[in-house]
């Protein structure tokens, strides 16, 4: 009885343990793709987020049932899906479907969409389009019918199980928006605890406007992810990803929760013409050359904000710490557009969950 108990007591702890998730770009065939999920399923990740970027990577909802059809346990969202490639009703049509493949796990992360759009010339999505979008993909997964223009029409296998819709969001009307209608928020804000504490004050406000329990909208904070042996050379490796925030007047809001404040840096124009963007920049080494500009304490400081950039060491003591402040759910997204993370992935599987007691 002794036993059962301290089993009961392990199982509950590592319940309430901050779930942590791992971004796997779908930049392989569909089997690589299948198997490094479940790889990361065995390593101990809660989830992980595929992207959707249609010119870049497999296309991520034949990636997400393939990989939820042949795995046990881990959660599987679309990191992150649109409104303007893929309508909303396909995006619901596409969510019931992998409610049916398999049930609790799948996640739909919608966003506005930048690398999809930009490369085939279309804006990314407005606010409303966002929001609508959740609206519309929610109520036709709920089975109802809906006015699209002078058709009123339903979705013929709705009324089922149906899929959490989550918006990611980086300013704070997307917040607001997240909290009135979405399930919960994948926030780019970085991890320093006032930058949390103001985007759940956003997210919150959003909730209870719309007469919603804030409690109920799940906050995801996104981590810019690289494990090196060296806390300098993982910094290095993360300068374009940094200077990336820099280029976001959304993010200067963020910097300055944080207290940070890098006006003073002019960025080379050049940064504009990397294809498709910096983060997803196909001549990395040419990124790294743009970014040389910024001082390593400017970066080291940006790299702290962002998320977890160090040694495993290091990384599991900001897990820790962030988990303190109340974090409940990380999104690691690494450097990695066109390779699986192995690396972090070797890291978290061999070292920074055994230091979490994973």
């Amino acid at each position: 009885i002794r036993r059962q108990r301290q089993m009961c007591i392990r199982d509950r702890e590592k319940s309430m343990a901050i779930k942590i998730d791992l971004r796997v770009p779908p930049c392989k065939p569909l089997p690589e793709i299948t198997d490094f999920v479940s790889k990361c399923e065995d390593a101990g990740f809660d989830g992980v987020g595929l992207l959707d970027s249609q010119m870049l990577e497999r296309d991520v909802f034949v990636s997400m049932a393939h990989a939820l059809m042949n795995t046990k346990s881990i959660n599987v969202a679309s990191a992150v899906t649109n409104p303007v490639t893929r309508h909303p009703s396909v995006l619901a049509s596409a969510a019931s479907t992998l409610a049916e493949v398999a049930p609790g796990r799948a996640k739909i992360w919608i966003g506005r969409g930048y690398s999809s759009a930009n490369v085939v010339g279309i804006p990314p999505a407005t606010v409303r389009q966002m929001r609508d979008a959740v609206v519309t993909m929610k109520s036709l997964m709920d089975g109802e019918e809906l006015d699209f223009g002078t058709i009123t029409s339903r979705m013929k296998h709705g009324g089922g199980e149906t899929t959490p819709v989550y918006i990611a969001a980086t300013g704070p009307k997307v917040m607001r928006v997240a909290g009135e209608v979405a399930d919960g928020a994948v926030l780019m804000t970085g991890i320093h605890p006032d930058q949390v504490a103001k985007s759940r004050e956003l997210i919150f406000d959003g909730a209870r406007a719309a007469g919603r329990d804030p409690d109920d909208i799940e906050t995801i904070y996104t981590c810019t992810t690289i494990i090196r042996d060296d806390l300098k050379e993982a910094r290095e490796v993360a300068r374009p990803l940094a200077v990336a925030r820099l280029m976001q007047p959304t993010y200067k809001r963020w910097l300055k929760a944080a207290g940070m404040d890098f006006s003073e840096f002019e960025l080379p124009r050049g940064l504009w013409d990397l294809y498709p963007d910096v983060p997803h920049a196909e001549d990395w080494e040419k990124a790294k050359e743009l970014c040389a500009f910024l001082p390593d304490d400017a970066l080291g400081q940006l790299c702290d904000s962002m998320g977890l950039i160090g040694t495993p060491e290091y990384c599991a003591e900001r897990i820790k710490k962030a988990e303190e402040a109340g974090m409940e759910h990380l999104y690691l997204m690494t450097d990695q557009s066109y390779e699986f993370p192995t690396g972090e992935l070797h890291a978290f599987r061999d070292k920074i969950f055994p230091a979490l007691g994973r």
